[in-house]
């Protein structure tokens, strides 16, 4: 029941975070997927970042348990490209994400994709 109670508020911090044309949704487990159109990948991990912060800023609090409890969020950012499909895009966030928890958590990483030439 806590875990619970924590996505609850997690997801209501989150969604005061978006703009209103952003999509977030619940990846599995306690992961997140958000899109952010018409974001480009600096405004996208400049926006993550303010969000991991007001995570990591304010305990949660857990009324069930009666007590606050400190909660971090680690954020894998990609950037789309003209070449990505959903599942390559998706790929690199979640390569991005991987990183960010294997770098000691609570931050956010960027995955940019493969620049190609135009010829």
């Amino acid at each position: 029941d806590a875990g619970d109670a924590v996505l609850r508020e997690y997801a209501q911090r989150l969604q005061a975070h978006l703009r209103a044309m952003d999509l977030a949704c619940r990846w599995g487990g306690e992961e997140f997927l958000i899109v952010l159109p018409e974001a480009p990948v600096g405004a996208a991990a400049h926006a993550a970042e303010r969000f991991r912060a007001a995570v990591a800023d304010k305990p949660f609090h857990v009324a069930n348990a009666g007590r606050d409890v400190p909660v971090t969020t680690s954020i894998g950012v990609s950037e789309f490209n003209v070449e990505d499909t959903p599942e390559t895009l998706v790929k690199r966030a979640d390569e991005a994400l991987y990183a960010a928890k294997q770098s000691g958590r609570n931050q956010v990483k960027i995955k940019l994709g493969v620049q190609r030439k135009v010829a």
